[in-house]
């Protein structure tokens, strides 16, 4: 078995998998944020057997969530033991699955999977995704579906539903706003570091290759929506709150995490502007999302 580290948003954790070559097949976006060594993890993910007959389930396991995310089906459990399940299932080939079990108190105790080795990579990915973000909720840090612009030394957040247009939206400033740079394309991090929130890139991009171990301070954030106008306004704390929730990966249900994340919300939205933007997908709706962002700042393009 072989051990590495890594580091995301100043925080380590580890995974132990059959050889070194498995990291680069499995791992490669992982690279940027890679440490030689660690005295203090948040967890460590280990895969002690490979393509073993069968992810465990049981029937008297309780289901709590069932999400299908394109060609894969989501599954969380939890038993009598209060000990979670999580599965991924690829919906036309089952046999294709993977399962990491943990404590209530988020420590992984196993993680089991079979199948192809592409799907063996997306599975692992996701479930370091998970753990991290459920490790880390009450350390003044969220894990948003997001894209993210560095401009001017500040790093612009736009959040959505899957489809209403983030990375379009991202698009539009790189190539319209002279200075942007993309962070992160899917799931950056926001950690408070001495009261400042700052937002890092992280392994997880989405389908865009875009793994920066960067991070810069938070000057706004904008929810989109598909419009046949461009309209954009900021919000107040509860609007604001209401539009962060459900763009943070979190299990609301726990009451330590619940309360973590919700400390860091209220932190965050009295922190930094947040707007929603109804907008079509041109130039305008991109200019009019930058001017609101930047304006107690001095600047303009």
């Amino acid at each position: 078995m072989t051990k590495k580290y890594y580091r995301v948003a100043g925080l380590d954790f580890g995974v132990e998998l059959q050889d070194s070559a498995d990291f680069e097949d499995r791992l490669g976006a992982y690279q940027p944020f890679e440490i030689s060594e660690s005295v203090s993890l948040l967890f460590m993910l280990s895969i002690l057997k490979e393509d073993v007959d069968n992810c465990g389930y049981n029937e008297k396991w309780h289901l709590l969530i069932n999400e299908e995310m394109m060609d894969f089906d989501v599954r969380l459990y939890v038993d009598n033991e209060s000990i979670y399940h999580y599965i991924t299932r690829i919906k036309n080939n089952p046999d294709n699955w993977s399962c990491l079990d943990f404590t209530s108190n988020m420590m992984p105790l196993a993680y089991r999977q079979r199948g192809r080795a592409r799907f063996k990579q997306i599975a692992l990915n996701s479930t370091l995704k998970l753990m991290f973000a459920l490790c880390t909720a009450t350390k003044d840090t969220m894990l948003f579906h997001s894209s993210v612009i560095k401009n001017g030394g500040k790093g612009y957040m736009f959040l959505g539903k899957s489809g209403t247009g983030k990375s379009t939206h991202a698009q539009l400033w790189l190539e319209h706003i002279s200075g942007s740079e993309l962070l992160n394309d899917d799931n950056p991090v926001v950690r408070f570091i001495d009261g400042t929130p700052w937002v890092f890139g992280t392994p997880w991009s989405g389908k865009t290759p875009c793994y920066k171990n960067e991070a810069v301070p938070v000057g706004g954030i904008v929810r989109l929506w598909q419009a046949p106008v461009n309209e954009i306004k900021r919000l107040d704390t509860l609007q604001a709150y209401a539009a962060l929730l459900p763009t943070i990966l979190n299990m609301k249900w726990e009451r330590q995490l619940a309360d973590g994340m919700n400390a860091s919300i209220y932190k965050l939205i009295t922190s930094v502007p947040i707007f929603s933007l109804r907008n079509r997908p041109e130039k305008a709706a991109a200019m009019m999302s930058f001017k609101a962002l930047t304006q107690n700042e001095g600047r303009s393009e």
